[in-house]
């Protein structure tokens, strides 16, 4: 069944969100006041994820620390109409992460992660879609207990935190899993629910070992193969939890191709075989019709340019679609 077009109000509404959203310069809060020894200091009260944190402005005598409150305020009065944009995208049928998911999104968003090099991956992203290549599509409101996390840079990625504290902000029982070398920084993370979070890096030389050291994070990231080529000139989208969450995701089209390339990395008959085939099977159907076709085809060449690997696995995965595999997949 081909991929239904969303309406193209809808489309112009996320459009409008993500445009706001991106132009803000500070984060909604509320503003609270502490009188010490007879002077006013400003705060902003930040929620992120599933907790709230306090940042000091400045003492309201301040112009800068005065006009910052003000504009605080003033985003905050937008948010509410951010919600409602959010909400109204939602109830035209397009699916947002779940509570758990989005509490994560959000907590890492408003650490400023994701505007470091940080790239969110994986069925996660691939949820985020189909307001951007303007289809509904198959799988896109699958539920998951696990969310990837890329790493463009590991010399320039950072938060406010290190990735532990700002997990533990969406949800207080993630912790990090010990990794084998005692000695390597822990690239995994889980929560009580079962709900993991990895992160993922490129392999840039022969001598990457399992886990690479992601300093600004203060955790590892394990180096894979064919991952630089996913993550390159990565796209901003909005997220449809609370007033959006702006995050950033791979480009649709290196995301379907790169399914297509690490398919045949996957043991035989494996389901994750059988998911990366039928989301790129959804997201090469979605692009019929729309500018995206065009991203796609350009994708393609270059990977049958590069041959070796590349070439054979793409071609090997086609004639498994060809052959029907992934078609009964998120129906």
């Amino acid at each position: 069944m081909a991929p239904t077009p969303i309406p193209g109000t809808v489309l112009t509404l996320y459009a409008d969100l993500v445009q706001k959203i991106e132009a803000a310069r500070y984060l909604p809060a509320t503003i609270s006041r502490k009188t010490v020894k007879g002077e006013v200091y400003l705060y902003a009260d930040e929620k992120h994820g599933g907790t709230r944190r306090q940042r000091y402005i400045g003492p309201q005598i301040d112009p800068e620390a005065a006009k910052e409150a003000e504009q605080i305020q003033f985003t905050s009065q937008q948010a509410k109409l951010w919600r409602d944009q959010v909400t109204m995208i939602r109830r035209a049928g397009i699916p947002g992460p779940s509570l758990e998911v989005g509490r994560l999104l959000e907590a890492i968003s408003r650490s400023g992660m994701f505007g470091t090099g940080l790239i969110l991956v994986g069925t996660v992203a691939f949820g985020l879609y189909p307001l951007v290549v303007g289809k509904r599509l198959r799988g896109a409101a699958m539920m998951t207990q696990d969310a990837d996390l890329a790493v463009a840079s590991i010399a320039d990625v950072r938060g406010d935190a290190d990735l532990t504290t700002v997990l533990q902000r969406a949800d207080p029982t993630f912790r990090p899993v010990p990794p084998l070398d005692r000695e390597s920084l822990p690239k995994k993370f889980q929560a009580a629910s079962g709900f993991e979070v990895e992160v993922l890096t490129p392999v840039r030389t022969r001598a990457d070992v399992e886990n690479v050291a992601v300093k600004g994070l203060g955790a590892g990231a394990t180096p894979l193969h064919f991952l630089e080529f996913l993550i390159r000139d990565s796209m901003r989208a909005v997220a449809l939890y609370n007033s959006g969450v702006p995050v950033t995701i791979p480009t649709p089209a290196r995301y379907a191709v790169h399914k297509l390339i690490i398919a045949q990395e996957r043991r035989n008959g494996t389901m994750k075989r059988i998911k990366d085939l039928a989301q790129a099977r959804i997201l090469r159907d979605a692009f019929v019709g729309t500018e995206h076709a065009f991203d796609w085809q350009a994708l393609m060449e270059d990977v049958t340019a590069r041959g070796g690997k590349w070439k054979a696995n793409v071609d090997r995965s086609l004639r498994m679609l060809d052959a029907g595999v992934g078609m009964a997949e998120f129906t």
